[in-house]
């Protein structure tokens, strides 16, 4: 069979890929030997946050009195949790095999591999094609030699929680980044005693000192503890941690271990040697997604710049364009980034310290009436602009964040000015309304922000 076209990897970037290039006209064949959708849509983003909506709501009964709600034992059943989010992901993955057939895309699931410039093997097939899209994604990481754990194979990784669950109550969490704080708040939500060993001086460290100090605050009240500078140094086969701080040493049992340390490219069997792609850790690719080798592109995961799904998809659009020689559609240097705790926290473009001569507009969530009605008064909206007065970052913590962060994505990607922002009227009574009160906050104009002294 002989295709424009064949990407390896039915991830977010994989499938979104090969149907922008069925849409431009080009013969497509996608290859995935697990489960289509990827990462993202079976162990990763969708399966995470329908756990976290559960968690949500079972943590917020100790408030339904003060909302004029009386109800009386309520419990819990992580079975059934566990079995909405396996239908929800096989409702959209349904939906995705929907699309594929629909754009005419061949599928192919099985294993594929590269055997040179321009042919494939999927499974006993042997496939030709003008065009390659490596999209294979990454995959929790393990073992790393420059920080050896004795004893890591006695940890649970975020596949197994997202499959199966945690058993006991008292749980470890190893890292302190995105699937970290989110497998904390999931799990303290339904009730199990969570310590973060994080391995910095503080957790999330992607984001700005405040967001990461009042997020610790948050998790501390919910009774997660948070231990910080953390080496771990051995996981026992009973599950006993032993570690080292600037403090000293120190060891601690639990029931259940989550090694929450980050993702590794997926690079082994895909055939990179044959064609000389010599990748150490991610293959490295140019502007247009281009491998350096005649046809073969790579997007997502494996060029190991930005591990998430909106950039997975965005870089593979990036790429099939290249492959058309048609102008880039998608802006590859403005990425909004996503953490769903409670309240969520989203940031987009550059932090106020990385900014000569900032400008910073901040509202309080406290003032917002949407906010104190939902009873998730806290947090804040940060914008900051450059000496222009040109929008160039902010953060988000507050809920809905992760729904309001676009606003300020598609203003720093247009590099509109603070007074073009600020001049859209902004509904009331929303959350969305304190990004247009962060814009008036950097001239001291916000309505229901006190004056700046």
């Amino acid at each position: 069979m002989k295709y424009d076209l064949i990407v390896i990897g039915g991830g977010p970037g994989g499938y979104t890929g090969a149907i922008r290039a069925a849409k431009l006209g080009m013969k497509t064949a996608l290859i995935e030997e697990r489960d289509l959708g990827g990462t993202c849509l079976n162990r990763g983003c969708i399966p995470t946050k329908a756990l976290l909506h559960s968690a949500e709501l079972y943590s917020s009964a100790n408030e339904w009195a003060e909302l004029g709600i009386k109800a009386e034992n309520v419990t819990l059943d992580e079975e059934a949790i566990y079995r909405r989010k396996n239908a929800i992901v096989e409702n959209l993955r349904n939906g995705v095999r929907t699309l594929v057939k629909a754009n005419k895309i061949d599928l192919y699931e099985t294993h594929g591999a590269i055997t040179g410039e321009h042919t494939v093997q999927a499974g006993d097939e042997t496939l030709e094609t003008e065009f390659i899209l490596i999209a294979t994604g990454s995959s929790p990481s393990g073992f790393d030699p420059s920080r050896p754990i004795m004893g890591l194979e006695n940890t649970i990784n975020s596949d197994v929680v997202l499959d199966k669950g945690v058993e006991g109550n008292e749980i470890a969490i190893i890292g302190a980044g995105v699937i970290g704080v989110e497998f904390a708040e999931y799990l303290s939500g339904i009730g199990k005693n969570v310590t973060i060993l994080a391995p910095s001086e503080r957790i999330i460290r992607m984001m700005s000192k405040e967001t990461s100090v009042q997020l610790a605050s948050i998790f501390k009240r919910k009774g997660v503890k948070i231990l910080t500078g953390v080496k771990v140094k051995e996981i026992s086969a009973d599950r006993t941690v032993r570690y080292s701080t600037e403090k000293g040493d120190g060891e601690q049992k639990f029931d259940a271990v989550i090694s929450a340390v980050g993702r590794t490219a997926n690079l082994k069997g895909v055939g990179l040697e044959t064609v000389g792609i010599n990748a150490g850790k991610r293959i490295d690719v140019d502007d247009n997604m281009y491998t350096g080798v005649a046809g073969i592109y790579a997007c997502g995961d494996v060029i190991g710049r930005i591990q998430l799904a909106h950039y997975a998809a965005a870089s593979a659009i990036t790429a099939v364009e290249s492959m058309l020689k048609k102008p880039h559609s998608m802006d590859l240097s403005v990425v909004p980034s996503c953490i769903y705790t409670a309240p969520e926290i989203a940031s987009v473009g550059k932090k106020e310290t990385d900014v000569e001569n900032a400008k910073v507009g901040k509202f309080l969530m406290a003032a917002n009436g949407k906010s104190q009605i939902e009873g998730l008064a806290r947090g804040f909206v940060k914008v900051v602009a450059d000496e222009n007065d040109t929008i160039v970052g902010a953060e988000l913590f507050c809920v809905r964040a992760t729904d309001m962060i676009g606003e300020l994505a598609l203003a720093i990607s247009k590099g509109l000015k603070l007074h073009e922002a600020a001049a859209v009227i902004h509904p009331h009574p929303t959350v969305m309304e304190s990004v247009g009160e962060a814009y008036e906050d950097v001239d001291g104009m916000a309505t229901y922000m006190a004056p700046k002294k």
